[in-house]
């Protein structure tokens, strides 16, 4: 399945106009939260599949990855509407908006935004499972991390985002405020 949508992605990386579809990173965007996005962040783009290298998808394919590594969907807040985290990739500079959009029956509300400098083509977020996540940081940037939180224990799913390589961020809503703990690849 995810080889046919790489194949798809391939076959329409050169179209100049891409729509929900023939992208799976756009299908996964409803039209309404889209349109909001657009009009509220200017300077960014909403992802494509076509952003991700291609290397990258194969590798993805052959582990039977998440689909679209710029968008994960998920129930954050247990009131039964999937609701999205999702990468927007800035228009001109190498870096991408963390977002995360609330699903109040169709109607979106913006609950987390966050700007880092990553290129979106080495970005990615993805959905995580309930459950507990602990930090498994250590060293002498251990010292540094005193104030951050160890562990997180949840009943909700939750993401995962960062750099597709290395130290990612889990993130999970508890209590209706968004928490986050570092974890390593």
């Amino acid at each position: 399945m995810l080889l046919a949508i790489i194949i798809a992605a391939a076959a329409t990386s050169g179209a100049t106009a891409a729509s929900p579809a023939n992208d799976i990173c756009l299908a996964m965007i409803p039209p309404s939260l889209a349109a909001l996005l657009s009009s509220q962040n200017t300077e960014f783009a909403l992802p494509m599949l076509t952003d991700v290298p291609v290397e990258r998808l194969m590798r993805t394919a052959a582990l039977g990855g998440w689909p679209c590594p710029y968008v994960a969907i998920a129930d954050f807040d247990g009131d039964g509407n999937l609701d999205r985290a999702l990468l927007l990739k800035h228009k001109t500079e190498p870096t991408v908006r963390l977002i995360v959009a609330h699903n109040e029956a169709g109607k979106w509300r913006i609950e987390l935004q966050k700007d880092w400098p990553i290129a979106i083509a080495d970005a990615q977020v993805e959905p995580l499972e309930a459950g507990l996540y602990e930090q498994a940081k250590g060293g002498r940037d251990a010292v540094q991390e005193i104030d951050n939180l160890k562990s997180i224990q949840s009943d909700r799913a939750g993401f995962l985002g960062g750099p597709a390589i290395g130290t990612k961020q889990a993130f999970f809503s508890i209590n209706g405020e968004w928490q986050s703990i570092r974890l390593e690849d």
